[in-house]
């Protein structure tokens, strides 16, 4: 693995769309990356130190499968997920507001934005105003899902006119809102449902932590169009800091091309979930990675990581 570390321009985004409903892609707009199709990734350079067994994983696993790995200087904390820019094409980004509401009072613990013209040579990045974690955004070519956090965090904007936003800054034709889970106060849709390909989801089995949650949330994915799995669930009644713990979250997985490593804890169910990817995702290599301690800081793989397609840094 290397610490080698690039650098970013940013340039103003002039967009201010708005309107509702389905948005048509704009023909000089490529289709946005899906997890499937990045083939290296960042973590913070805080990771190896805070959680050096998790690290170790991850660096043998990486190295073994022959993914590039980077680690990004003068993070705040470990999520990078959260605070680096949204990867929209092949060198396009987008760097939305990083100022969660989770953190107020904690501004120690955000990562400013300089920290983000590490990523120079991976192509041009326009900046947002729009407040909104990368945690938040689960994607494949030309649809996103979003929790309702979103509506929270842009109180200025009207709905329809964030929808619309959204959908052209990430150059989607539809942004999916889902509720937000109970309880989180986190409120990011990828520890609640991942694409697997562009038609299909996976989510949490819900039915027996919060059923009348799942069916809700099922409901508006398949008015989507969109076919639903689910993936064995538990929770952990542990929280630290006024955060829940993670544990027991499988959907949390990090995918970098065709290799997801799963979130592991020990157990039984961790067999399950494994098994489960395998057959939704035959064409992936899936690795379980031990992350207890890791989750009940409330965040897993998905969390730490941040994929993007590059063919610079795979031939680097």
């Amino acid at each position: 693995m290397q610490g080698s570390i690039i650098s970013y321009t940013e340039r103003a985004s002039g967009v201010d769309a708005t309107g509702a409903g389905r948005i048509a892609l704009c023909p000089r707009m490529p289709p946005m990356i899906s997890d499937w199709e990045t083939n290296c990734v960042f973590f913070s350079g805080l990771l190896p130190e805070r959680h050096p067994k998790v690290w170790r994983q991850l660096e043998d696993t990486l190295s073994s499968h022959r993914v590039p790995g980077r680690l990004i200087e003068g993070t705040r904390d470990i999520w990078a997920r959260d605070y680096c820019p949204i990867q929209v094409a092949s060198r396009q980004f987008v760097k939305f507001r990083y100022c969660p509401d989770y953190l107020a009072g904690w501004r120690r613990l955000l990562t400013p934005s300089r920290v983000s013209m590490q990523f120079e040579s991976l192509g041009s990045c326009q900046r947002s105003n729009v407040i909104l974690d990368g945690g938040n955004v689960v994607a494949t070519k030309t649809k996103v899902i979003l929790t309702e956090k979103i509506y929270r965090e842009n109180p200025k904007l009207e709905r329809c006119q964030l929808r619309s936003k959204l959908a052209e800054l990430l150059g989607v034709d539809h942004c999916i809102i889902i509720p937000n889970e109970p309880g989180d106060p986190i409120g990011h849709s990828d520890g609640i449902v991942r694409f697997l390909d562009d038609n299909r989801v996976v989510v949490n089995d819900y039915s027996k932590v919060d059923a009348n949650y799942g069916k809700r949330l099922c409901k508006v994915l398949v008015k989507e169009g969109l076919q639903v799995e689910t993936i064995t669930h538990f929770r952990e009644d542990n929280i630290e800091d006024g955060i829940p713990s993670a544990a027991g979250n499988y959907v949390n997985y990090l995918r970098v091309g065709n290799l997801m490593l799963v979130p592991a804890y020990g157990i039984k169910h961790d067999d399950l979930a494994c098994r489960t990817l395998e057959r939704l995702c035959p064409q992936a290599t899936v690795v379980p990675v031990r992350c207890k301690e890791l989750a009940r800081a409330g965040g897993i793989l998905n969390c730490i990581a941040y994929p993007v397609y590059s063919r610079r840094l795979l031939h680097a």
